[in-house]
């Protein structure tokens, strides 16, 4: 890790907003391994407590999303891939709370997205992986899951939908990430050397024990 970067993180991480508690906001495109750098960290921050909150959870009922226009179905869909498909009040206010944790980790694709929830971060980081991948690991996970219909309906969806939406807002909030995180080869040595640096420098931070009182 660059001597100018560590400076910088040893400098936000002391200047967090709570003595005994910090929130990382982890963002990045659909398939571009949030979930698994999130679990890295949660399980390098040991002793340490974490909650994770998973930002999915505030998607609004399919009944009240935006849609955009299939080209490839001919009709309107619920679209997952815009910043107006999420409950952002409810959201804010629930990362906002009193700290369940030592450190919350705020998992999202549009974590990075919204001033307000930016706000409440001691740390920004991003998930840097290449477009195609990202597509290639989301196509295989939906088919996996059973999720998203056939294989010709997933890879019109990421056309039409999921690449509009990373470019016009999910990659662009990379601006404002304090880390990049890069998750895209198989070897995955820088990843392991970011994680583990930034790890040991929040153990060093913050001591194991309670969550400080009301």
């Amino acid at each position: 890790m660059p001597e100018a970067l560590e400076s910088r993180l040893d400098a936000l991480l002391r200047a967090r907003k709570n003595p005994q508690c910090l929130r990382l906001g982890i963002g990045g495109g659909s398939g571009s391994g949030k979930s698994t750098i999130t679990a890295l960290i949660r399980e390098q921050l040991l002793p340490l407590t974490t909650e994770v909150i998973t930002l999915d959870r505030f998607f609004k009922p399919p009944d009240q999303l935006p849609k955009y226009y299939s080209t490839y179905l001919g009709s309107h869909h619920p679209d997952y891939n815009t910043p107006d498909s999420l409950l952002v009040d409810e959201m804010v206010a629930h990362c906002r709370q009193y700290p369940t944790a030592q450190v919350h980790l705020l998992d999202g694709h549009f974590s990075l997205h919204y001033p307000e929830l930016r706000a409440l971060m001691d740390l920004r980081i991003f998930v840097a992986t290449d477009l195609e991948l990202m597509l290639e690991r989301r196509t295989t996970r939906n088919l996996t899951a059973g999720y998203g219909g056939n294989h010709e309906h997933i890879l019109a969806y990421n056309r039409e939908c999921v690449v509009p939406g990373y470019l016009r807002h999910i990659e662009p909030s990379r601006h404002f990430a304090d880390l990049e995180i890069p998750n895209n080869q198989i070897d995955t040595t820088e990843r392991d050397t970011l994680i583990a640096v930034l790890c040991a420098k929040i153990r060093a931070t913050l001591e194991p024990g309670p969550i400080p009182s009301r």
